[in-house]
């Protein structure tokens, strides 16, 4: 991974590089995450809809997903510090998902140029992207369907049954890689209760 590229492509969409969380760090990992919008309705805390074709998609999008993020604790408006989900990998090699902190500028724009970018989407107003508050006890995720984007929010995922059993099962598969599964056991063994 380039991460003056990444830097470039984030500051793009109004957001702050400030590093690759350690991979050592028992945050939920975002290839578990990412299944928040297959959560089942009990476990999520907030979900915002939005019609495709609405011609105000992208200030309805950005406007929903700050509210969303702010009200519910993705970040703070005194510090709007928070991980968001990018395939570290290099060129040629798998996909590698893990966490890089953020920061939101002033003037940020998340469905039109960050999507653009690639890093929080497919193209502008096609916004797709995993985050998780520094705490790790929110996530937000986006995600484009046919005729829709959906943004959704999961408080305290490791008291989420649906995540801790998707996570075992993820873990027990022969085809998970080595990385995601110690990821997501490290994960399950440091939120146990």
């Amino acid at each position: 991974m380039d991460e003056s590229r990444l830097a470039a492509s984030l500051a793009e969409a109004g957001l702050k590089f400030l590093g690759l969380v350690d991979t050592t760090v028992p945050l939920i990992p975002p290839t578990l995450a990412g299944f928040a919008n297959s959560c089942p309705a009990e476990s999520v805390a907030d979900v915002e809809y939005l019609r495709s074709g609405d011609p105000q998609f992208l200030e309805k999008a950005n406007t929903g997903w700050h509210r969303l993020a702010r009200e519910g604790g993705l970040f703070s408006t005194v510090n709007p510090e928070f991980f968001l989900a990018i395939d570290y990998a290099q060129p040629d090699e798998p996909p590698a998902w893990w966490w890089a902190r953020v920061s939101l500028s002033d003037r940020w724009d998340i469905a039109g140029v960050g999507a653009a970018t690639g890093i929080l989407g497919n193209g502008s107003g096609h916004p797709a992207f995993i985050m998780l508050s520094a705490d790790g006890n929110v996530i937000v995720r986006a995600q484009q369907g046919e005729n829709s984007t959906e943004f959704v929010l999961v408080r305290e995922p490791q008291r989420v049954q649906f995540f801790r059993q998707h996570g075992e099962w993820m873990a027990g598969r022969p085809r998970t890689g080595e990385f995601v599964r110690t990821s997501i056991e490290r994960w399950l063994t440091a939120t146990a209760e």
